[in-house]
Parts: C-alpha cells; sequence; structure tokens
C-alpha cells in the first residue's frame, strides 16, 4: 500500500485565509507533485480558492456557512459523500471545525477513512455531536503542536494512539532570503539601507498579541534611532492598533502594510522577526514563524502553544513569558545592537528548518498516517 497513489480530498470551510488555509492549498500541491490525485473543497471566496485554481490543483467548491456554523451540516455532508463515491476517493482529510463534522459523515456514509488535522490549540469536544464524531468517525488525528496533543488527551479523552504529532513545514528552495526582493520591499515602503527593521506577520486578532510588541518598540526606537518595525496583516484590532502606535509617539517609525497576498516576500526585508502571541487563543505552530526560519532571521518569540519548538534558545533567537513587553524591548535592542549576532543567530534559524521544518519531511509523515489508516480499514 505504502507506494501507491492515492484519490485525497482535502477539506477546509473556513471564510478566512490563515496558516490552516495555507497548509492545505500547500499540502495540495505537494500531494499532487508526488503523484496523487487532490481535491480542495473550499468556499469559492476565500483566497485558498483562487490559489488552488491558479496552480492547477482541482477543487469542489462547496457553500460552507461562515464562521464555521452548523448550518447544513448534513446536507453538505451528503454532497461530500456524493462527490467522494463519484471520484473514489481514498481519504478525507478535514482541517477545521466544521468540515472536521461535514467530512466525518460524508466519509462515513461513503464508508472509507478521515483523517483530521487540528491547527489550533482548542478543545474539539463542545458538543455531543462532537464527542460522537471524535469517537466513532475519525480515524486518526494529527496535531502540530504537543500542546495540542496533550489537550485532546486530556480535555477531549481521545485516545494518545490515534493521535500523531507531524511539525508543519516548508520548502526551503521556495522560502529562501532574495535580495532582490529585499530591496523592492524595502523601497516600497521607504526603509533605508542602514536601517534595522523588526518585522511580525500575523493576522490582527487578540491572541497574536502585536500589542506587546508596539508596546516594546519605544524603547528599541529610542535606543536605536536607525530602527523601524514593520507589522504585517489586517483583522479586527488594526485600528487600536494604529491608535497606539499614535499614543505610544512611534506612528512614523512603525510600518503597517496591511493584508499581502504574497507574505513570503515581506521576510526578506526583515533583519529581525517577532512573534509576540499570548495564551489563550489557541496558538500552535504558526506558518510565520517557518518562513522566518527559511528566510534565516533571529527571533525574539514568546513561549506559546509549540513555538519554542522552533528557537534554540541563546542560539536562534530569545523566547519570553508572554506580554513580557520589558523582556522583549530588551532582546530586540540585544539584536539591534549586533550585526554579527544577528546573522549567526539567523544562520541557525535556517538549520534548525533544515533539521526538522521542510516539507519533504512533513508530507512524508502525514503520507504514513494515510496509508496506516487505509490498511486498518480494510
Amino acid at each position: 500500500m505504502e507506494n501507491k497513489k492515492l484519490n485525497i480530498l482535502l477539506l477546509n470551510a473556513l471564510d478566512i485565509y490563515g496558516g490552516g488555509e495555507f497548509f492545505v492549498y500547500q499540502f495540495a500541491n505537494l500531494l499532487k507533485s508526488r503523484g496523487h490525485k487532490v481535491w480542495v473543497s473550499c468556499r469559492n471566496d476565500n483566497l485558498i480558492y483562487d490559489r488552488c485554481i491558479a496552480e492547477g490543483i482541482d477543487v469542489f467548491p462547496v457553500d460552507y456557512p461562515e464562521h464555521s456554523g452548523k448550518n447544513n451540516v448534513w446536507k453538505i455532508s451528503k454532497q461530500l459523500s456524493r462527490f467522494i463515491k463519484e471520484n473514489n476517493i481514498d481519504i478525507v482529510h478535514s482541517n477545521t471545525n466544521y468540515d472536521r463534522t461535514a467530512g466525518a459523515f460524508a466519509a462515513k456514509f461513503a464508508k472509507i477513512p478521515h483523517v483530521t488535522t487540528n491547527h489550533s490549540f482548542h478543545s474539539i469536544s463542545h458538543n455531543l455531536t462532537h464527542w460522537y464524531r471524535n469517537k466513532f468517525l475519525i480515524n486518526h488525528f494529527i496535531v502540530d503542536g504537543q500542546c495540542t496533543k496533550d489537550l485532546l488527551i486530556n480535555e477531549d479523552h481521545i485516545d494518545a494512539k490515534k493521535i500523531t504529532l507531524i511539525h508543519l513545514g516548508l520548502d526551503p528552495e521556495q522560502n529562501k532570503k532574495d535580495p532582490e526582493t529585499r530591496k523592492r520591499i524595502r523601497a516600497e515602503f521607504d526603509v533605508k539601507d542602514d536601517e534595522i527593521l523588526i518585522g511580525n506577520v500575523a493576522r490582527m486578532v487578540p491572541f497574536k498579541g502585536q500589542e506587546y510588541l508596539i508596546r516594546a518598540y519605544p524603547e528599541v526606537m529610542k535606543a536605536f534611532p536607525k530602527s523601524r518595525l514593520m507589522v504585517v496583516g489586517d483583522g479586527e484590532l488594526s485600528d487600536m492598533l494604529h491608535k497606539l502606535a499614535g499614543e505610544l509617539g512611534i506612528s512614523e517609525r512603525v510600518i503597517f502594510p496591511g493584508f499581502r497576498k504574497e507574505i513570503k516576500s515581506m521576510y526578506s526585508a526583515f533583519d529581525i522577526y517577532a512573534h509576540t502571541s499570548v495564551e489563550g487563543g489557541g496558538e500552535t505552530f504558526p506558518y510565520a514563524m517557518l518562513h522566518a526560519l527559511a528566510q534565516e532571521l533571529p527571533m525574539v518569540i514568546t513561549r506559546v502553544g509549540d513555538m519554542p519548538a522552533m528557537v534554540t534558545e541563546g542560539v536562534s533567537g530569545f523566547v519570553l513569558e508572554d506580554k513580557d513587553v520589558k523582556g522583549i524591548s530588551g532582546k530586540l535592542m540585544l539584536l539591534c545592537s549586533d550585526e554579527k549576532l544577528r546573522k549567526e543567530m539567523g544562520r541557525k534559524s535556517f538549520e534548525l528548518m533544515m533539521q526538522k521544518f521542510t516539507v519533504d519531511i512533513m508530507t512524508g509523515n502525514i503520507e504514513n498516517v494515510y496509508y496506516k489508516v487505509i490498511d486498518t480499514n480494510k
């Protein structure tokens, strides 16, 4: 079975585009390149749909409800089940709460196995339907953080034997630092060659913790007037973060580019990467940090989820407690003060990625789960 090429249906029901959606799009491409037949089922108004079309990945658009509500779950399950049967799908792989339920029942109706990836540090058992789904309709759970595995075992009472920890990965060749891109992005935002650019890329929502990075920056700016801070993204806290920068008197040194479709290009402009997420929002293993590793950036991060797995303390960056404004500013100033340290830590970031977090490692591990589950389900 291990060398058999599979027909795979990947599901993502969300109406936003974030790390989980990037995972589905990237993973579909990877599976396709390895000879599998892949379809992605998603909303047709999500960026993931456009990217799949552009890459020649087959899509099965479904009118999933906004905000992952319960609307039409049975109707959509039957719709998915028909598609599964018509296309001889071998395995269904869900990725969000709504499609986890719809996909589980669809796979059951079609009599094929179903695996799911939980991309956030949250319980997935909120009602009786979830309990039934988790216990009887999901053949295997994939998590991208040890913290999530522990949560599923301890809070959701899922058998540890049904859970596999597989860290996310990136293609180092497609995400490496590019000098020309660096010049272009820095020129676009008038960042001078001799300025040190601290970057952050994330949705502007409470658990991403950009507030604490912005609060840490005035001390950095005071000590290093030639530093800049760029906070890339959009979301419900956008206005608040802009206002906070104004209140702190740092607006002229803080850049807010908004949402960027080609996010990976932004990292080439950075000299330091900071990711200051806070506990309680479900942060596990953000792709943003993988992009920073791929582009050889030293990192200042918080001890949230499995984020510390991507930083070797004191070697490739620094790990602090969440909301530690003083600590964040202190480590950023240390990195601003020492170009040699920045470059050495950046090299160590890239080495860590190559050892643990490439797409080949990730995809091979998930394929092994597929083959194991299909064999067991015969």
